[in-house]
């Protein structure tokens, strides 16, 4: 089995596959001031209650844009599983087109990109709803064409109850009505309807700009929460980026 393992400054989602299937999925907030050995105990208790067994863990495959964390999450596959983790690197085999990767480009883009072009073997826009909104664009061949980044919904909303004193917190959920008639609705119409246009525009940019029709994806954490009201979607893939890094293990052998 592979243990998949992503660390977003929001959350760390992991998972643990059996080839290409998913055994069970966990999303979990991530707490940068947590130890190795808080975060050792925390993955133990997850897997044990959840009957698997640390020993049918064959490969371990992290991406972290968390830099502070890393180390720890290294250290926890390290101890729990005795191997050393595959972290992904620019450097890796990936199936794309290496000279096309932006060095600055994020680990869970990379694989987000991996994935895409893994599984449709043609162009692609995924669209990640995380910490930040971000747009990764791949070519029929396997170019990665560019990326679009904007602030998350999470991001928006904090800097708006951040910035207003008398805007109270409020979950993101689709509100009844774009006409708001309470503080709590009108936030909610704003914020997930704008956003939805948001994603519809920048999509259509992007597609305007690419050589041929892309296959567009939606992921991350409110990807389920957004997609069902943005009509570019062709599929919506919650656990796409832990999909990369199984094949990032398979592209890169132990």
């Amino acid at each position: 089995m592979i243990l998949t393992i992503d660390v977003g400054n929001t959350n760390i989602a992991f998972g643990i596959a059996d080839g290409d299937e998913w055994i069970e999925h966990w999303r979990l907030r991530t707490a940068p001031e947590n130890t190795a050995d808080e975060y050792l105990v925390l993955f133990q208790t997850l897997l044990s209650t959840s009957g698997h067994t640390l020993s049918a863990v064959e490969r371990v495959v992290v991406s972290s844009v968390v830099p502070v964390l890393t180390p720890a999450i290294v250290a926890v596959a390290e101890k729990l599983f005795g191997q050393a983790p595959l972290v992904v690197r620019h450097d890796l085999e990936t199936g794309l087109d290496p000279e096309s990767i932006p060095a600055e480009m994020g680990s869970d883009l990379v694989a987000n990109a991996t994935a895409a072009f893994d599984r449709y073997k043609g162009a692609a826009i995924i669209v990640d709803f995380g910490t930040a909104l971000t747009f990764t664009a791949v070519s029929a061949t396997g170019r990665v064409l560019g990326v679009s980044i904007a602030p998350g919904l999470h991001s928006a909303l904090k800097a708006l109850f951040s910035n207003a004193a008398q805007l109270p917190a409020v979950d993101i959920v689709v509100p009844p009505t774009a006409l708001g008639r309470n503080t709590i609705h009108s936030i909610q119409a704003g914020v997930v309807f704008g956003y939805v246009g948001l994603v519809k525009e920048v999509v259509g940019r992007m597609s305007a700009e690419m050589d041929t029709t892309p296959t567009v994806i939606a992921t991350g954490g409110l990807a389920t929460t957004l997609a069902p009201h943005v009509d570019c979607f062709d599929e919506v893939r919650p656990w796409h980026t832990l999909e990369g890094l199984i094949v990032l293990a398979r592209k890169n052998p132990a």
